[in-house]
């Protein structure tokens, strides 16, 4: 198995596995098996997040939705639908005044709504920053402010989308009362590992309970009190814990078309069909890969070389693989290239080294940080000398990882992909016999 050949084959191969992904696949798969009742005849539909253009295009000529009928929201560089397809660019990650726009369009979108139409929605990853709706005291600027901090200091995305939502009159359960009374049915296409689906871009179709001083408990531990603006902390204050009625926020019906698990199923379909590759014993860890990146890479090393050293696993070889979505904490004064995915496949074949194989991360959405990369495959032979190991914690103690593997040949670019189902990681360990070391 030559190393150089099995990598050439994987990039060649990636196109297969994005197109796999892609949300009109998904979409045309669901249906397929699990067809709309004849009675749910939607005349409308409104597309939000990265995936909108693609599950625009798909829902529509699926379920005979004239293209002006509708109305698409997505962040600027992301696949469009055709022309006849009304769209609104937001922005992503934060907010800026076209989010505001946003969501006066939906506003002027839904008034025009025949009162008996039913209402397809169809949500996707990056939704969140798409549409900004702030709760006065609250500005957009304020709104702005207290998330990019958040952000720097590496809190978890849920406490971010908690503290959005409750800063917000569109996420949380609003989009679905600007919607009611027509009927509606919601398509997830989700990055949120686990059962995450409902919170896509902060819950726009499903109330979440507020609790203002919980949540400004939560962000206090991340944010010093100078950094959370005034009117923030107003507004948090005076929200306090709530209990939902059903009469006030009727159940929205959910269909989960796409998740972190789409991506094992893909790799299964299409990168494990690869003739050098397929005789190898595939091993599923998780589908809910979570936690600091540069950490969950080391201790997935720890776990692979482990399992891949047992005398049969070291015979055969081994396919070792992973989806969810690491996050990573900016320290110091970063200065660098990077992001979760290729943090995530340096730290991981850093601390493989001793064992041969091929290490490949993927950003499903095409974009991995500020890299302009969408993942990494890295051969641990890469690391065979301690200068090469020793610039590589180098590079992940300045969140440089994009800059250090793409000066090496060793990222991946895909371009924005239109789809956002979380992040693969795949780990191919060579069979004792036929690993081919390069030394590099």
């Amino acid at each position: 198995m030559e190393e150089s050949f099995l990598r050439q084959r994987l990039l060649e191969a990636i196109p297969a596995f994005m197109a796999r992904v892609a949300p009109g696949a998904l979409l045309r798969t669901h249906l397929a098996e699990h067809p709309l009742p004849s009675s749910f005849r939607p005349g409308s539909l409104l597309s939000l997040g990265k995936a909108a253009g693609a599950m625009a295009e798909t829902l529509a000529d699926l379920l005979s939705i004239s293209p002006r009928n509708t109305l698409s929201i997505l962040p600027e560089g992301y696949p469009r639908p055709p022309a006849s397809f009304p769209v609104q660019e937001g922005a992503h990650p934060l907010p800026d005044p076209r989010s505001l726009e946003a969501f006066h369009k939906i506003q002027a979108f839904i008034a025009t709504i025949p009162k008996d139409d039913s209402v397809v929605v169809a949500l996707s990853g990056g939704s969140s920053s798409l549409v900004a709706a702030p709760i006065p005291p609250v500005t957009l600027e304020d709104k702005i402010r207290v998330t990019r901090s958040l952000m720097e200091a590496g809190a978890p995305i849920a406490t971010i989308n908690a503290l959005r939502l409750h800063l917000s009159k569109f996420k949380g359960g609003g989009l679905a009362q600007m919607i009611s009374p027509h009927a509606h049915l919601t398509f997830v296409l989700s990055d949120i590992p686990g059962e995450g689906a409902p919170l896509v871009g902060s819950s726009p179709m499903w109330a979440i309970p507020r609790n203002g001083p919980q949540i400004l408990e939560e962000i206090n531990l991340f944010l010093s009190p100078e950094m959370i603006p005034p009117t923030v902390r107003q507004l948090l204050e005076a929200l306090p814990p709530q209990n939902l009625s059903p009469k006030t926020f009727p159940e929205s019906p959910l269909r989960v078309v796409g998740s972190s698990a789409s991506l094992i199923e893909a790799l299964t379909d299409t990168l494990m069909k690869i003739s050098e590759i397929s005789p190898l014993p595939l091993h599923s860890l998780t589908t809910e890969l979570r936690g600091e990146a540069r950490e969950a890479g080391r201790v997935l090393a720890s776990i692979i070389s482990w399992g891949s050293q047992r005398a049969e696993a070291r015979h055969q070889g081994s396919v070792w693989a992973a989806s969810g979505e690491t996050t990573v904490t900016l320290t110091g004064t970063p200065s660098g290239k990077g992001g979760r995915t290729l943090e995530l496949a340096l730290a991981l074949a850093l601390s493989l080294t001793p064992v041969p194989a091929l290490v490949l991360s993927l950003a499903s959405d095409g974009f991995d940080g500020n890299s302009g990369a969408a993942g990494a495959l890295i051969p641990t032979s890469f690391f065979s000398s301690s200068r090469r190991c020793i610039e590589g914690e180098l590079a992940l103690r300045s969140h440089d990882s994009g800059g250090f593997l793409g000066r090496h040949g060793l990222t991946m670019k895909t371009g924005p992909s239109g789809t956002n189902v979380n992040d693969l990681l795949m780990v191919i360990v060579f069979p004792a016999s036929l690993s081919q070391r390069s030394g590099s």
